[in-house]
């Protein structure tokens, strides 16, 4: 147990210095009837428990328990193309099953969503509830965003959702199979904002229309890294590698503080009611 307030505890200098010096209390000596003499003795006591419980609530006493919490949790985002050459090869169906099993992988992370084609939007912004997120990428579909592709402005709002959150670790998996031919923003402002908000950035590219090049130039900025793929199999595998590569453990102490003057003052109370009806 400890004491927000330990020195009001001094006042009982203050009381015993009283007790001994205090003229009334001299007089009492000196008066002759015993049983008298008796009941002071007995109301010394009872004043001094009085104030002593009470010191005892103002000092604020509390205890302290520490509860640390371990877990793994990330802040990642999933930015997903779906501009219409991603319906060739039913590859954007491919893609959210894939990205469904990311997803119930990653138990302690938040999620977020960004979808984009000739324009980008946030489908979801970070959650923990994987269903919620998984129930909205079931309802994407090629096309949704437009037929073009926007890679710079998804990534932009993949950092809208990544910039308010505390994680330590912030990470974009961006997949696309184009080029960008729609962004309203330029690279150089987004890549700016990326290493300014310390965002890890994996792009996977799908098959062979893409520039690699941009791609890698993204992610090795950032300290992520480009995959490309070329079946549902590489896609599913490329995620498997992101998940394993992508474990921070974090630490949260939990401080709870309990504090107790309520039961000492309650038997101060209840002992000043005593000595009040004694008299």
């Amino acid at each position: 147990m400890e004491f927000a307030y330990p020195w009001v505890f001094l006042i009982l200098i203050l009381y015993f210095i009283c007790a001994k010096f205090c003229p009334l209390q001299k007089l009492a000596i000196y008066f002759p009837h015993f049983e008298y003499t008796n009941r002071l003795n007995k109301d010394f006591i009872l004043k001094f428990l009085i104030l002593f419980f009470t010191l005892l609530a103002l000092s604020n006493p509390y205890t302290i328990k520490e509860i640390i919490q371990k877990n793994e949790g990330d802040a990642i985002v999933l930015s997903i193309d779906s501009s219409g050459s991603m319906d060739e090869g039913n590859k954007f169906e491919v893609v959210k099953v894939v990205a469904k099993d990311f997803i119930n992988k990653r138990v302690d992370d938040n999620i977020g969503l960004v979808i984009f084609g000739s324009n980008a939007f946030i489908a979801s912004p970070l959650t923990k509830n994987k269903n919620f997120i998984k129930g909205i990428l079931n309802k994407m579909y090629v096309g949704i965003a437009g037929k073009n592709t926007a890679i710079f402005d998804s990534l932009v709002q993949s950092i809208r959702i990544l910039k308010d959150s505390k994680s330590k670790t912030k990470i974009i998996i961006l997949l696309t199979d184009g080029i960008d031919n729609s962004s309203k923003i330029p690279l150089k402002n987004v890549m700016q904002e990326i290493k300014k908000e310390h965002i890890k950035v994996y792009t996977i590219g799908v098959g062979d229309r893409v520039n690699y090049k941009l791609l890698d130039y993204i992610s090795s900025s950032s300290g992520g890294k480009t995959y490309q793929a070329y079946s549902a199999t590489d896609i599913k595998n490329i995620y498997e590698t992101i998940d394993k590569l992508e474990k921070s453990p974090i630490t949260n102490k939990i401080i709870y503080k309990e504090y107790l003057y309520i039961y000492p003052l309650f038997l101060a109370l209840f002992l000043l009611v005593v000595y009040i009806r004694r008299f």
